[in-house]
């Protein structure tokens, strides 16, 4: 059994929320953490029982700030709070990503400046290794302070109140916590606020979904070589030294992989190949003398050409914003901290969600882009005057009786359009709330959902060319293909096979989405290739 993750504050990454939230490991806190939160604990109970004037603790929120609170209500100042912000609607987030949503307020108060009590904490881990997981709307969070409403219904579910899903089951907060033995808090001072101030919803939905922008980045660039092998792609663009000479780190690294993905194929153009199509071009020049239409296709069109400089941008577009995410996720996303070696309190903005909505603005291009040229691909070996060969539609010996992908492609060029759409940035959509005291916020955890639906959507896209390139190698013969295109075949065939009559696709193309999505054909082309792509 592998050892429990330890909550430090420091360190996670995209992988170990993934992990977490969906693997269900376990996690601690260690002894260190616990002495830092206990130690802003400490300080701020000193300044609240002097009646010192702390945003949120003995003042009220937002724009009430200029009323004072007394100390002895500070519980009723918490959990009113938490209360009136259980407000979001709609359809429930998945119990994976309210666990990373819950993680990540854990991790945040792990770095010891939210004063929150150590009770407050261990219930917030034992929640998640008992796996009970918060009912939490999906709608209503502007991403100012944080993702206050939807937290707030996190936070409810640790007071004892609101409902929760536990072993596949959705009840009262509090008779999960009566089955597993687990106490429901009362909140004392900040604990309400420090729950709820911060980008914990959005930086959870958001972590998943680089994770899995990651996993889709590879498998389109492992798709797009068995596309380029199927259509009887060159070689030729992916020569190391024409991307040395425009050196974008995710370009050079793309033509690297596609350089490997193709080793051993016969169908792609190599160097003597092309050599040979030179030597023919000059006799029909000499033979001709003039200007003359040879039929020789010597360069690729740009969906198979311009494949580095394409999904190449989209890897340095994710390297930009996992670096975001993951700064975020390791950081003190809350307000007021406490700074215990200054005996002052910091009251900012670091709740704040553009850090996060604008990455998840550019993911959710990203991801696009990696449909679009995904959907050309496919285009092009559908199109029997554009294929080099293949049937039209993919519809062997029976074209015309049979339809083949005809169906099929409807589905990418539906789902593209319907991804642009979803590309209208949230990141940019403010609009002013409580009393123009917000007013500038963020929706960041809009942002973050619509990557999600937009990843969910280019999955199928990737899904529909993988099974069409890999029935355009039947047409071409299994044994022309490289290796690691073999490979990927023979799963995709485990899964799905050929289409020798026209049936029903809509389970096929779940299986095959599905898979990309889980790795499947990531995890073995890698260890094939003995090295990450």
């Amino acid at each position: 059994m592998n050892a429990p993750y330890k909550i430090e504050g420091e360190g996670m990454t995209v992988h170990d929320v993934a992990n977490i939230a969906r693997a269900r490991a376990k996690v601690i806190v260690t002894d260190e953490v616990k002495k830092r939160m206990l130690v802003s604990r400490e300080l701020l109970d000193s300044w609240v029982a002097d009646e010192k004037i702390i945003y949120g603790v003995t003042t009220g929120f937002g724009p009430m700030v200029s009323t004072l609170i007394p100390s002895k209500y500070q519980t009723d100042l918490q959990e009113n709070l938490i209360r009136s912000h259980s407000t979001n609607v709609g359809p429930v987030f998945s119990a994976e990503e309210v666990r990373a949503a819950m993680l990540l307020r854990m991790n945040a108060f792990a770095k010891g400046y939210s004063a929150i009590r150590v009770d407050v904490a261990n219930l917030l881990v034992s929640m998640l290794n008992h796996g009970i997981h918060p009912q939490v709307p999906q709608w209503g969070s502007v991403g100012a302070s944080g993702d206050l409403t939807p937290s707030a219904h996190i936070a409810l579910a640790i007071m004892g109140e609101g409902t929760v899903e536990y072993q596949g089951e959705v009840m009262p907060s509090a008779d999960a916590f009566e089955r597993t033995g687990l106490t429901p808090v009362r909140f004392v001072a900040k604990e309400g606020l420090a729950l709820i101030n911060g980008t914990t919803m959005m930086t959870g939905v958001g972590s998943l979904q680089v994770h899995d922008a990651w996993t889709l980045l590879k498998s389109a660039e492992i798709i797009s070589a068995l596309s380029i092998e199927a259509l009887r792609g060159s070689l030729e663009p992916f020569h190391p030294k024409g991307h040395e000479l425009k050196p974008h780190p995710g370009q050079i690294q793309t033509a690297r992989n596609l350089r490997d993905l193709l080793e051993g194929s016969k169908l792609v153009w190599n160097a003597e190949m092309l050599n040979k199509i030179q030597e023919e071009l000059r006799a029909t020049m000499k033979t001709n003398g003039d200007v003359t239409d040879t039929g020789l296709q010597i360069q690729n069109a740009y969906s198979l050409r311009a494949t580095p400089q394409v999904i190449g941008a989209v890897r340095d577009a994710l390297a930009y914003i996992t670096a975001r995410v993951e700064t975020e996720m390791n950081s003190s996303n809350d307000n007021p901290l406490i700074f215990p070696d200054l005996d002052i309190s910091y009251q900012g903005a670091n709740f704040h969600g553009q850090t996060l909505s604008l990455p998840m603005d550019v993911l959710s291009i990203s991801l696009t882009q990696i449909g679009i040229i995904s959907e050309r691909r496919l285009n092009r070996m559908l199109d029997a005057g554009r294929s080099g060969g293949l049937s039209p539609f993919l519809a062997r010996g029976k074209s015309g009786l049979r339809c083949g992908f005809e169906g099929a492609q409807y589905i990418p060029t539906s789902l593209i359009a319907e991804c642009r759409t979803l590309c209208n940035p949230a990141s940019i959509q403010s609009i002013p709330s409580n009393a123009e005291n917000q007013d500038v916020v963020s929706m960041g955890l809009i942002a973050a959902r619509k990557a999600r639906d937009i990843k969910e959507r280019i999955s199928y896209v990737l899904a529909v060319e993988l099974l069409a390139a890999c029935e355009a190698f039947e047409e071409r013969g299994i044994s022309q293909v490289g290796p690691i295109s073999e490979q990927v075949y023979r799963i995709v065939r485990e899964l799905v096979p050929t289409f020798s009559v026209d049936r029903p696709m809509t389970a096929d193309i779940e299986k095959i989405k599905n898979m990309i999505l889980e790795g499947r054909i990531v995890d073995p082309v890698e260890t094939t290739l003995q090295r990450s792509l």
